[in-house]
Formats: C-alpha cells, sequence, structure tokens
C-alpha cells in the first residue's frame, strides 16, 4: 500500500478546523494516524506509523496517545457538530443512539481491563466494555463519543472517578449541546431503560425509546395490585387489539403487528408502552416511550433507528480497529477509540464529499452514503493520486511522468 504523504485536498476541510486544538507537536501525530486508520488494514500503532512517510518513530505515536495535552472529547464534538450543522435541516428528526460493545483482551497488564461476560462469544474472559454514542441524522451516522467503562475496584488507582455504564450513558445525554427546542429522540436497548437515563433525557426536555424487559410490569387504568406483567399481558393485548401496518426501518419494510397502552411504570412514571411483532416472529418487543402523544406506528420507525450504531460497531470493528490497539496506559485507550470515531467521521466527509459533487447534497431528505470499505478504497485512491502528483512534480524524465499520467489516469 502506498505510503501517506501529503494529506489530500479532499479531506483537508475535514482536518482544518480542528488544528486549533492542538499544539504544534501534536498535530502531525493526530492527523496522520486518523488518516492512517482511515485507509489502512491494520491498526496496531506500529502498523499505522509504517503508513506515514516521514513520520517520527512509532514510539512517539505511544507518547501522543498517552502524554500528549488534548481534550480527545471535545474534538470528537466539534468534528460531530461541524458534521451535523453541515446536513440540517428544520424539522427533520434527530436520533441520539446509545448502546455499548466490549472488546477481549490478553494483556494483563493492560489498564481498566477486568472480567466480563462476553455475549457474543458466550463466555467470561477479560477485556473492555465501552459505552458508545452517536447521532443518525438524514441518513448519516455521526460518532459522538466513546466512554471506557472502569470498575470501582479499578477506579481509584487510576484516578477515574466510578460510574456505572447507566451513568455514563445520562453524561453522554446531557454532553449534546441541542436547545429543548430540537426534536431529539434518545434511543437504547432494555439495559438503559431505567431512572438514570430517563431523567437525563426529560431534564434535557427531549423524548426516548426503549426496550422494556419481559419482567417490568405496567399499571393501566383499572388494573390492580402491581399491573400487568410484560411477558402476558403482550401477547394478551396484541391478539385483541393490534393491526397489522407496513414499517420501514433503516433500508427495508416489513409488516409488523402493532397495539399501544398508556400507563405507570415503577421509576418512570407514565408511559406509552408499545408493542410490536414483526410478520413471521414469534417474539413480541415492548417499545416505552415519554411521548404519550407520538403515533405506535413512528414509535416502531423510530426505535428501528437505533441499528445504525450497531452498524457503526460493525465497521469500526472490522475496518477501523475498535478493539485493535495494544496500548496498556489507561488515556491512550481512550485516545485510540476516539481517534476510531474521528476516522470514521473522516470517511463519512469523503462520502459527504462525492454526494455534493453530484447534486444529491440539498435535494435529497434522507442520503445514502457507500459502504465503509468503499470509502477507504475511495481515500486510499486520493492518497495515492497525491503521491503520483507529488513524484511527477519533482522528476525531469518526461517518460516517467507520463506513465505516472497513465497510471493516474487508469
Amino acid at each position: 500500500m502506498v505510503t501517506i504523504g501529503r494529506i489530500p485536498r479532499l479531506v483537508n476541510s475535514f482536518f482544518r478546523p480542528q488544528q486549533r486544538f492542538f499544539t504544534k507537536p501534536a498535530w502531525p501525530h493526530f492527523r496522520g494516524l486518523v488518516m492512517a486508520m482511515a485507509v489502512g488494514l491494520e491498526h496496531t500503532v506500529g502498523r499505522l506509523n509504517a503508513l506515514l512517510r516521514a513520520h517520527t518513530h512509532r514510539t512517539n505515536d505511544g507518547e501522543f496517545l498517552w502524554r500528549s495535552r488534548w481534550n480527545e472529547s471535545e474534538v470528537l464534538r466539534a468534528i460531530a457538530l461541524q458534521q451535523f450543522s453541515r446536513l440540517y435541516r428544520p424539522g427533520e428528526p434527530i436520533y441520539f443512539v446509545i448502546d455499548d460493545t466490549q472488546t477481549l483482551k490478553r494483556a494483563k497488564r493492560m489498564e481498566a481491563v477486568g472480567k466480563l461476560y462476553h455475549h457474543a462469544e458466550k463466555r467470561y474472559a477479560t477485556g473492555h466494555t465501552i459505552l458508545k454514542a452517536c447521532l443518525y441524522y438524514r441518513g448519516i451516522t455521526i460518532p459522538w463519543g466513546s466512554w471506557l467503562y472502569v470498575k470501582r475496584e479499578h477506579a481509584a488507582g487510576l484516578d477515574v472517578p466510578f460510574a456505572t455504564l447507566t451513568e455514563l450513558a445520562a453524561r453522554a445525554i446531557e454532553s449534546l449541546p441541542l436547545p429543548p427546542h430540537f426534536p431529539v429522540t434518545v434511543l437504547f436497548d432494555s439495559y438503559y431503560l431505567c431512572a438514570n437515563v430517563a431523567r437525563a433525557v426529560e431534564n434535557k426536555g427531549w423524548h426516548y425509546i426503549g426496550v422494556a424487559k419481559s419482567n417490568r410490569r405496567l399499571r393501566v387504568e383499572g388494573s390492580a395490585g402491581g399491573g400487568h406483567r410484560l411477558s402476558r399481558y403482550a401477547s394478551h393485548v396484541l391478539r385483541r387489539g393490534g393491526e397489522w401496518m407496513s414499517i420501514t426501518g433503516l433500508q427495508r419494510t416489513h409488516s409488523y403487528r402493532v397495539a399501544e397502552r398508556i400507563g405507570m411504570m415503577k421509576k418512570l412514571g407514565e408511559v406509552k408502552v408499545v408493542f410490536s411483532r414483526r410478520r413471521g416472529d414469534h417474539s413480541i418487543i415492548a417499545l416505552v416511550t415519554n411521548d404519550l402523544e407520538r403515533a405506535r406506528k413512528r414509535v416502531v420507525g423510530d426505535y428501528l433507528r437505533r441499528w445504525s450504531i450497531e452498524l457503526l460497531i460493525k465497521d469500526e470493528k472490522q475496518h477501523l480497529g475498535l478493539g485493535a490497539y495494544r496500548v496498556l496506559r489507561y488515556r491512550a485507550v481512550v485516545r485510540h477509540l476516539h481517534l476510531v470515531d474521528c476516522a470514521y467521521a473522516c470517511l463519512t466527509h469523503v462520502g459527504l464529499e462525492a454526494q455534493r459533487a453530484q447534486g444529491h447534497h440539498k435535494n435529497k431528505t434522507v442520503l445514502r452514503l457507500p459502504p465503509v470499505q468503499q470509502l477507504k478504497a475511495d481515500l486510499r485512491r486520493a492518497v495515492w493520486n497525491e503521491a503520483v502528483k507529488e513524484v511527477a512534480k519533482v522528476s525531469h524524465e518526461r517518460t516517467v511522468i507520463r506513465r505516472l499520467e497513465k497510471l493516474l489516469a487508469a
């Protein structure tokens, strides 16, 4: 693979506004590592450094991740708000999506590594749990932040205040600086349907949609005792009052049987519960929202946008090295995670620039970007073009220049 020299003009406008956050020595490291993540196939510090032409030794990149003075959260949020403002159209719904993922690590000396139950492999192992948050707006996923969960027994030694995953999720919601009149809907799975997260959403003046566990209870008007257990109540409600509806998710349209009830839920107050079952499936999902006026069809359709963060995590793990870090320090791990988010945002910038060149940026409500691997190939091509132009500029051999021009055209 060609090494990265001059930053392609295609992404200059992405990097330029972020330079104010860095000192002069740190700026080339940030820009180089993000570019290497965006075009590279392997994502350890050594492999990333090897892609950078005329760069310093890889240990300096490690020092940059650990010791340099810059606020990774501030940089990523500035990038996210920059992309959001570029896409903004009044009245379009805004989704803030929260989820977590796990990475297995065998290194015993790596900070904040702890024992966890790995859901994908269904076994206990050692690793990290990472909370992810993103904006989903007009079909575009914009990374907002990554938080490394630190267990209580490790927090004191790392001088990090202990916070549960739900408390981290509440902080992520509080960090989004959009005013209450923006149509923000916060989406999350059943783990985050709790008082901490619901209170954070309501304090911002927004709405949430989350999945309720089957053992939750809903007390509707006329119900006795502690209310109805959702595992039994859901099938009864769908059978008696459900209707079939065609609902569009991120890309496809499916038929769902949908019903709703309004009632009281412990620690959440008055909520609307929308029961849905996709045609051909046996499982019923209970979606809880604090927006009592939102139509049941829209509640299901909005919640299907939560899948955007699953795709973000998958793309970052497969193509950008979300779990490929081999650094020991807690600070270096956190910064690696943010650099991965920055690389994803850089590839999004490449896709949006291509759409703008084709005239699709302004006249479409929902934008569709190519897959991440195609965006990486487009950025590699831009790096290759810059390298060819640089060689042709300093060469005095006409035959070499003509050959390079043919390669560039090909």
